[in-house]
């Protein structure tokens, strides 16, 4: 049986009096309902998705140095097997559960594997049956990052629409129901992150991490 038996409704509260409070100083006062609430069972959730790589929990700090804003994330994000260079990301917010996998924020030399493999058509054509899987079941492939096709491809390429795309990732946004609170909430969830697998299996195929060594 999963650990992880939902969010308790008591999420969904401290997540609206966050909204409305939203500074260091009522946060340290209410933790102790953030931990019990939010990120308790997000890291049950974690737990139970360990199969598909190592889960991370998001620290609820957002880093105000060089972006101005409120000092508190008004959501629980959770990342899962991003060490293998395509992953799945679980978030809780107000507005319901986020569901998203695939590569985003890639580096340059992820990049170009990336489009390498797109322009091949034989290595392309099992990305094209991955997103089929995810599009079948409700999620949405994310925008296009380039108004045209890069630098040396044709601008009329059979996946030009992939081609214009930096990062590559699907993703649907479940609005809050009775099940979120409930133990089959698992289920709901591992079937969206399950229907992005093959296109995230691929990205770790055919980009993997990045090669570049850090200064």
């Amino acid at each position: 049986m999963p650990a992880f038996s939902g969010w308790p409704k008591e999420a969904l509260t401290f997540l609206a009096d966050l909204e409305a409070n939203n500074d260091r100083d009522w946060f340290k006062a209410n933790r102790g309902r953030y931990d019990a609430s939010c990120a308790e069972p997000a890291l049950a959730l974690g737990a139970d998705l360990s199969d598909l790589g190592t889960p991370k929990l998001f620290r609820p700090w957002n880093d105000t140095r060089f972006r101005p804003g409120p000092p508190l994330k008004e959501h629980v994000g959770l990342a899962v097997g991003y060490e293998g260079a395509g992953g799945w990301y679980v978030q809780l917010a107000l507005d319901g559960v986020m569901i998203a996998a695939g590569l985003h924020s890639p580096k340059p030399d992820q990049v170009a594997r990336l489009r390498a493999a797109i322009d091949d058509g034989r290595k392309a054509a099992a990305l094209t049956r991955g997103l089929a899987v995810a599009r079948a079941a409700g999620l949405t492939l994310n925008d296009p990052d380039l108004l045209r096709v890069p630098r040396g491809f044709d601008a009329d390429h059979p996946r030009a629409e992939l081609l214009r795309r930096r990062s590559l990732t699907v993703s649907v946004t479940m609005p809050p129901a009775a099940w979120l609170h409930k133990p089959a909430a698992y289920a709901h969830i591992r079937e969206s992150l399950d229907a992005a697998t093959p296109m995230v299996n691929w990205l770790r195929r055919h980009v993997g991490p990045t090669q570049a060594t850090s200064r």
